[in-house]
């Protein structure tokens, strides 16, 4: 757990001097929505000290590579799943919570929007809960038709994806509302690529001029492709209301409508 918690810290240092000055002060990040409007009528950004989150980006040193592409590299749709983005979707987004905050699971997701307007997810969680149990073979099998059988059950799966095996279809209706408002809300325009584990405040709250991640929060980590807007590579190591944060966040726990009964 220790191991994980300091890989996890590490890269979140390495990802805030990799993005250092890719948002400047007072400025729309890159991608975000245009007309963006005045800071103080923006309740999730409104207390933020942009310039001074510039000036702490800015002194950190220029990293070379890219930690979100090493941190997404795990998040892929398998050949054998029943859908995956088309080339006309609006916007994907691919996010990843790693293990940390402490917690061990470790949840891999894929969110698109199709041109049709409907909301679609794949997501892995590995090591969320015990791994399922293996499935048995049909009574009566000699021993080539079961080695035949077990080949087909793993037709081309990890054994991270059969012993956790990844869910897919629509986004629930809830989820897939909650993206809707979060991706037409113009206060995005306003939101940083990355938030740091202190933020510093334009006023004093609670006595002090800093925000201050909670120990036990997670990083969720995304790359984000959006029609007509350069691609983004977002993340923040703890909760926060801005639209991009919810964007990511609803990407991590991406689920389904329950079955009817």
């Amino acid at each position: 757990m220790r191991r994980a918690r300091m890989a996890t810290a590490l890269t979140l240092g390495l990802l805030q001097a990799a993005t250092a000055g890719g948002a400047g002060a007072q400025t729309p990040a890159a991608g975000a929505a245009p007309q963006r409007p005045p800071q103080a009528q923006c309740q999730a950004v409104k207390d933020i000290d942009f310039r001074a989150l510039e000036r702490e980006r800015a002194r950190l040193p220029v990293a070379t590579g890219t930690p979100v592409d090493d941190m997404l590299d795990v998040v892929r749709i398998p050949d054998w799943a029943a859908r995956r983005p088309p080339e006309d979707a609006s916007i994907v987004i691919r996010a990843r919570m790693p293990p940390g905050g402490g917690y061990s699971s470790d949840h891999r997701s894929v969110v698109w929007r199709e041109a049709d307007g409907t909301w679609w997810f794949w997501r892995h969680s590995v090591r969320e809960g015990p791994p399922a149990p293996p499935p048995v073979s049909p009574q009566g099998m000699g021993p080539d038709e079961v080695r035949a059988w077990d080949a087909a059950q793993r037709a081309g799966r990890t054994d991270e994806e059969r012993w956790w095996p990844p869910k897919e279809g629509r986004l629930a209706a809830s989820k897939a509302a909650q993206m809707e408002a979060a991706w037409s809300d113009p206060c995005r325009a306003w939101d940083p690529d990355w938030w740091p584990h202190e933020v510093p405040l334009n006023r004093r709250i609670d006595g002090s001029r800093r925000r201050v991640c909670a120990q036990d929060s997670s990083a969720i980590f995304a790359d984000i492709a959006e029609a007509g807007r350069p691609r983004r590579q977002v993340g923040g190591s703890c909760i926060n209301a801005t639209p991009t944060y919810q964007m990511i966040q609803n990407a991590a726990y991406a689920a389904g409508d329950p079955a009817p009964r």
